[in-house]
């Protein structure tokens, strides 16, 4: 079976059963209008409303030059995404015929896991620092700002709170039963502590994308829509106060992927309902940083994650999708003595050439889930803790002039070179530096 987003023009019904967050309040309508044949319909998630997929099915589907920016003029419309296993491809595409007043489009729905730390032969077996170190690496004590009234998401596993670690609220998959702040320790609590470090103020939102499947902790793509949606309305809740999104989380294999240049593909293509989802979230305010990857290489060829797949290690093959979204802030990684972690994802990515933006400390002994906090999934809260401290005195939710496309530019433009190099495929534009953006608007 092949899992599917099928993006689905607005109705009426449509839009109640995702109000009430039921599939079974669209479930009549959707077997009328759709006549399911070669396919069935996922019931385990309801319709998750979208800005902007419409005008899609404007485009002619083997146009590929779409220019994402011109999605603006129909954000306010929404389409709604549902989810089915399709008996194979061209069931997919018989349906897209069929119902072209209906459908906007059918997106590859892969699995998606966490990055969790991986041991690269030519790096330190041994955690390099302590959380302590990353701080005055970061020069955070010479900032004055702790994150106080910032929101940062945490999408990952969940969360284990405790004492240092508060959560505020959250959110989880439809059908998962998991309170916010008591999920396992684990990935996600460790992404929770990195936070930490730089805004240990900020007010932590438990949203726990990924569930254990009892071999791994993975989840649809089509998860991640609907935690966006979620996110959307968090920021329509409170639109004065800011949100930083943290996803250290994405795509190892791109077998489950239809080809490039494929209208239904995700690894490459802006039009995938994730990739618009997350745009239409970065435009309404939030901050959205994502993990690049442990699928890079270095001197030695085993530096890649086991589950990387065979076309998809080193430059320009290890960044996918959304992870490289221009959109986004991309994180890769680097020990506190400033050595190339060599797994750390390099760029161009599929969405964009010059990618990743920016490099973060990684390889430290942190949270204590595991003897290091480590792989980009460490470097890239360490990052959304600085954002999360900077949008304390720079509020694009009470001054335009901040918003998070300006602060991303800033974060590049002030960031440390590594080796005395401007922007390279293994670092970005260098080490984020707060203290550098700060000295600037003294």
């Amino acid at each position: 079976m092949y899992k599917r987003m099928i993006v689905l023009k607005k109705h009426d019904w449509l839009q109640s059963a995702a109000r009430s967050r039921s599939f079974s309040a669209a479930e009549s309508e959707l077997e009328e209008a759709l006549k399911p044949r070669g396919f069935k319909l996922d019931p385990s998630l309801p319709p998750i409303p979208v800005k902007g997929a419409t005008s899609v099915a404007a485009r002619k589907p083997s146009d590929a030059n779409i220019n994402v920016r011109a999605l603006d003029a129909v954000e306010e419309e929404y389409a709604y995404v549902i989810r089915a296993d399709f008996e194979n491809e061209s069931a997919a595409q018989t349906l897209l015929k069929e119902h072209p007043d209906d459908i906007a489009g059918i997106y590859v729905d892969p699995h998606i896991y966490h990055f969790n730390d991986h041991y690269c032969p030519t790096n330190p077996q041994e955690a390099i620092g302590d959380s302590n170190t990353v701080a005055e690496k970061l020069g955070v004590s010479n900032w004055n700002l702790t994150g106080k009234n910032v929101k940062v998401a945490v999408v990952d596993t969940g969360i284990a709170k405790d004492d240092h670690i508060k959560v505020e609220r959250g959110w989880s998959p439809p059908g998962v039963n998991v309170r916010p702040g008591e999920s396992p320790r684990g990935h996600g609590t460790m992404c929770a502590f990195d936070v930490l470090i730089a805004a240990p103020d900020a007010e932590l939102l438990d949203y726990a994308l990924l569930q254990s499947t009892g071999q791994d902790w993975t989840a649809f793509l089509s998860d991640g829509v609907a935690a966006f949606a979620s996110l959307l309305e968090e920021l329509e809740k409170e639109p004065r106060r800011p949100l930083v999104v943290n996803n250290s989380w994405g795509l190892y294999d791109t077998s489950e992927d239809l080809p490039p240049f494929d209208p239904g593909n995700y690894s490459s293509n802006p039009n995938h309902p994730f990739t618009q989802i997350s745009r239409t979230l970065v435009n309404a305010g939030a901050d959205v940083l994502f993990a690049a990857g442990n699928c890079g290489t270095s001197d030695s060829p085993t530096c890649s994650d086991s589950r990387c797949g065979p076309g998809n290690v080193g430059p320009g093959a290890s960044i996918h999708g959304c992870n490289g979204s221009p959109d986004v802030i991309t994180v890769v990684a680097i020990t506190t003595d400033h050595r190339r972690l060599g797994y750390s994802s390099q760029g161009p990515a599929g969405l964009c050439r010059l990618k990743p933006d920016i490099t973060a400390y990684s390889s430290f002994k942190g949270s204590g889930v595991r003897p290091r906090d480590g792989g980009t999934s460490a470097a890239c809260p360490v990052a959304a803790g600085v954002v999360a401290a900077l949008r304390e005195k720079f509020t694009a939710n009470t001054d335009p002039a901040w918003d998070p496309h300006v602060l991303k530019a800033l974060i590049q433009r002030t960031a440390s070179p590594v080796n005395r190099i401007g922007f390279s495929y293994d670092f970005g534009f260098g080490i984020i530096n707060g203290t550098n953006i700060l000295n600037g608007f003294q």
